[in-house]
């Protein structure tokens, strides 16, 4: 994870901890820029359609959905032809630490990455303590905090996916740096398997394991998302840009953007 995706920018939470924003982008804008940090946040969409990149995935959010967003996750929201309206809750799972057994057991286990959650949910009783925060929004300091305590306790009882009693070893990071910043340049299972030290079935089941995809598919992936901003923020032909990011064939790189976005690249561009 590149650390100049980190968010500096301090948060002004509310006497609860906590932080509601609300938004409403019209379409083809961008929502917010790849980037992650320490917090929580949680995106509920009150209506049409966001497009979300989550670490390697693109998943698209509608009218009810609810993305769950956790600490140190690299993430990205645009719309491309509906506008969307949102609220944001955000807080820091760290304010919300106590001597509890329950809170000693499971917090931690957020801030760190070993409580995996499902991204997207639209179950009933999360929608309605999550809109309770965001309309309450810090009013009531106690009852807030009350809330996030009883939110906490629906994530991890109905969409909890994986519980890891360890901390999850740092060597796939490396790699993901590795593939972030040479992207440009040929890379192979091989070429990472000779500077990393693993076979490729051990390369391959560990990587997979720790993002849900390949090593080549994460790298494709990256690429797309930057030609992309080359492609928003530059004049450069879209065949140079396919080139520059690694794409030797222009037909196949509009087919790979088409099927990740959904619009292939030219007419991204033009809009």
């Amino acid at each position: 994870m590149k650390q100049n995706l980190l968010e500096q920018s301090p948060i002004a939470y509310s006497a609860a901890a906590t932080k509601v924003l609300h938004f409403s982008i019209s379409p083809n804008s961008s929502c917010f820029r790849l980037h992650w940090h320490d917090r929580i946040e949680l995106l509920r969409i009150k209506s049409g359609t966001m497009h979300l990149e989550y670490n390697t995935r693109h998943l698209t959010l509608s009218t009810g959905e609810l993305a769950i967003i956790t600490p140190k996750v690299l993430h990205k929201g645009y719309t491309i032809e509906d506008s969307v309206k949102y609220d944001v809750l955000m807080f820091d799972i760290r304010s919300f630490y106590n001597e509890s057994e329950i809170c000693k057991s499971t917090l931690p286990a957020i801030y760190d990455g070993r409580a995996v959650f499902n991204s997207v949910t639209s179950d009933k009783d999360i929608l309605i303590c999550t809109d309770n925060i965001c309309k309450n929004d810090g009013n009531d300091a106690w009852e807030t905090a009350a809330n996030i305590y009883r939110l906490l306790g629906l994530l991890f009882q109905k969409e909890l996916s994986a519980l890891h009693t360890k901390p999850q070893n740092h060597s796939v990071r490396k790699i993901v740096d590795f593939i972030e910043e040479n992207a440009g340049q040929e890379i192979s299972t091989a070429t990472l398997c000779e500077t990393f030290g693993y076979t490729p079935a051990h390369l391959c089941r560990k990587f997979k394991k720790a993002t849900g995809l390949s090593p080549m598919t994460y790298l494709k992936i990256f690429r797309l998302e930057k030609a992309r901003e080359k492609i928003k923020n530059s004049d450069v032909s879209i065949s140079q840009v396919a080139a520059e990011y690694g794409f030797s064939d222009a037909n196949y790189f509009t087919r790979c953007f088409r099927t990740h976005f959904g619009i292939p690249p030219r007419q991204y561009r033009n809009s």
